[in-house]
Order: structure tokens, then C-alpha cells, then sequence
């Protein structure tokens, strides 16, 4: 028990003669407590994966992982591309193609229409409150 108290003393005065004091001591473990219930909250909380949907007419014909780059067709004159947590309109015969102009969208919520084929390509899941929804 002796050997135990000498030690915790000369522990004591070394870490007061590099100006650590009782209060850094206790602020450095809050900090590690904090980050460590932060870190287990974060784990627990993930949003959901991101898809692409697709619907023709109202109807939905499929729905793509976002993470997942890939080329697809949809109907005979519109293909779509996934690429990098992004998807875009790459081919439309529609006369004036405002869907492959809108360029890539990565976020929940975003869409992507063709009028004259009746296609919406949206992502869905994940965080959705990326955008600012309050009205004034």
C-alpha cells in the first residue's frame, strides 16, 4: 500500500512539473467520454441507403442502388447513369431534352424529369432533410 502511494506521488509531481494539472486531466477524460457516447450515437443513427427510383406514368419500374455505378435504359429512348453517389439523365430523344440538362443529382429528395416520356428519376431514402422544408 505504501509503494502504491509513493507512486501515486511521484506520478503527481511529474505531471505538475509539465503543468498538467488535476482539471486537464479531468477535461481530457470528459472529452474521450463524450466522443466515445458521440461515436455510438452516430453508429446508431446511419440514415438509410439512398436509391434511384424511377417511375414511368406514375408507376414505379425500378429502383437502383445509389451507391451502385451502372448505365440503364428506360423505355426505348432514355438512358440514365450512376456514377459516384450521383445519377443524371444521359440520352433523351425528347425534343428538348431539359432532363439531360438539369446535369446530376446526389441528394435525397432531388428529381430529375423527362414531361414528354412521363419519367421521374428521384433518390430516395437516406437524410432527406437536406433542404430547408420551413415556410414562412
Amino acid at each position: 500500500m505504501r509503494r502504491s502511494i509513493c507512486a501515486m506521488n511521484k506520478l503527481q509531481h511529474s505531471l505538475n512539473r509539465l503543468g498538467i494539472t488535476r482539471g486537464d486531466i479531468l477535461l481530457a477524460a470528459s472529452l474521450l467520454l463524450f466522443s466515445a457516447a458521440l461515436g455510438i450515437i452516430i453508429a446508431f443513427t446511419r440514415p438509410e441507403p439512398e436509391y434511384v427510383t424511377v417511375t414511368v406514368d406514375g408507376t414505379e419500374i425500378c429502383r437502383l442502388p445509389l451507391d451502385e455505378d451502372g448505365t440503364y435504359s428506360i423505355g426505348e429512348g432514355n438512358t440514365i447513369q450512376i456514377s459516384d453517389g450521383s445519377v443524371r439523365m444521359i440520352y433523351a430523344d425528347c425534343p428538348d431534352k431539359i432532363c439531360v440538362k438539369t446535369g446530376s443529382i446526389s441528394h435525397s429528395g432531388q428529381s430529375i424529369v423527362c414531361a414528354p416520356h412521363k419519367i421521374v428519376v428521384t433518390i430516395t431514402g437516406g437524410n432527406s432533410s437536406v433542404y430547408d422544408t420551413h415556410t414562412n
